[in-house]
């Protein structure tokens, strides 16, 4: 009890510190240039909300790269008027929030892959294990970049995920886990991008088209995405260095989703609790500095970007959202950019139309369990693979089972 008090006021706190410098960033004015009004009040958003068929909804389930209990991994899920959802990365820990935020497996079955460091996949495993035996009978569509090496990229890592899984795939295969039209939700279809093509379609379907564009992170295979729709759009970094691709393609979008990472003498002493004069510190900053060279972008550099491309809304991600670290950013960002802001934290939930952006956070329980699921008809259904629960159990397994009777009949 005394831990999800700990972790209720923290997020107040997290929460108290964004809606302040909302209310500067935001208010409640129209800005000049921008359609529009952008509505900062925070006002609880209750998963299950309809959308309105004009409107995209994010709702930010990971938005750290450090795996914390208020922000786990990366992933944002993207729902559409037209019925269409969408999922861009599937970070470390953000399953939990899938849950929490009521999202079947039904409705994440498409997953957009920025890159394939583990911060940015680390729950696949669970989506890709666990959706058969939920609500998802049908395959998991993976997109993703080529690599320079075909062992490097989507395909492959689709492959080796099938591989990995094997076990628990035929585990739960005593239960149905398609459909009689030869669907099977343990498939994986995967589409791999080339990674330096700029404007390449990754998906393009229902009037919603989604286009990539190379991002530059840490070593080639990387990607960004934009996505449109009904005149609306969204761009998705993943994680990136500033760069003149996401310059050019984000301009005048509505919602640029953006890495941020805080300055190289904040990340190491937070990481390693050194300060400076500390033994160790000139190596702990040294070191931050060189991966923020190498893979992220500065706050500055955020606030740069945003000048250049002037979106409806800017949304900082995979940022350590902190009472102590939120204004200097939001400070930083100024330096160049006057315009409509935001630093993203898990479960903020924005509202996209032509005529406004609305901001709140999901009210979600800390113990919810799997969300109402979608129920195909039973004459849809394939039957299992295996025949009963105990068809992969050898007979001195077998034999050991306590029989139910002994306990089921217990006064």
């Amino acid at each position: 009890m005394v831990g999800l008090i700990r972790r209720k006021v923290l997020r107040s706190l997290v929460l108290c510190v964004i809606m302040a410098i909302a209310s500067c960033a935001f208010g409640y004015a129209t800005y000049s240039g921008f359609p529009g009004q952008i509505i900062s009040a925070f006002e609880p958003f209750i998963p299950g909300e309809q959308l309105a068929d004009d409107q995209m909804r994010i709702t930010f389930m990971g938005t750290s790269v450090v795996p914390r209990i208020a922000q786990q991994c990366n992933s944002v899920f993207v729902e559409l008027g037209n019925g269409d959802s969408f999922v861009f990365d599937f970070g470390s820990g953000v399953s939990s929030n899938y849950v929490a935020a009521g999202i079947p497996p039904s409705r994440m079955d498409k997953v957009f892959l920025t890159h394939l460091h583990g911060d940015h996949v680390g729950d696949l495993i669970t989506l890709y294990c666990f959706g058969p035996s939920q609500d998802r009978k049908t395959p998991l569509y993976l997109y993703g970049p080529s690599g320079d090496d075909p062992e490097e990229g989507t395909q492959a890592f689709a492959e080796n995920l099938k591989k990995l899984m094997k076990w628990h795939v035929e585990a739960f295969s005593f239960l149905s886990t398609g459909l009689k039209d030869g669907r099977d939700g343990y498939e994986i279809i995967a589409k791999e991008l080339p990674y330096m093509t700029v404007g390449g379609v990754a998906y393009e379907e229902n009037g919603v088209k989604i286009t990539h564009f190379p991002a530059v992170h840490d070593r080639n295979g990387s990607i960004s995405y934009k996505l449109e729709w009904n005149g609306l759009s969204m761009i998705f970094s993943g994680d990136t260095i500033p760069n003149y691709y996401m310059i050019e393609q984000a301009k005048g979008i509505d919602v640029l989703i953006h890495e941020m990472v805080v300055p190289p003498e904040v990340w190491a002493s937070k990481n390693s609790g050194l300060n400076p004069g500390d033994p160790g510190w000139e190596r702990a900053v040294a070191f931050a500095l060189a991966v923020q060279r190498n893979s992220h972008t500065s706050q500055k550099a955020f606030g740069y970007i945003l000048s250049q491309t002037n979106p409806r809304l800017g949304v900082a991600t995979h940022f350590q959202a902190n009472e102590d670290t939120v204004g200097p950013a939001i400070e930083d960002i100024r330096l160049s950019y006057e315009g409509p802001v935001a630093i993203a934290t898990d479960l903020l939930v924005i509202n996209v139309s032509k005529n406004d952006i609305l901001l709140r956070r999901a009210v979600v329980s800390d113990y919810a369990w799997y969300p109402q699921p979608y129920m195909y008809p039973q004459d849809q259904i394939a039957p299992p693979k295996y025949d009963g629960p105990f068809a992969q159990l050898n007979d001195t397994l077998l034999g050991s089972i306590v029989p139910e009777e002994i306990y089921e009949s217990a006064k």
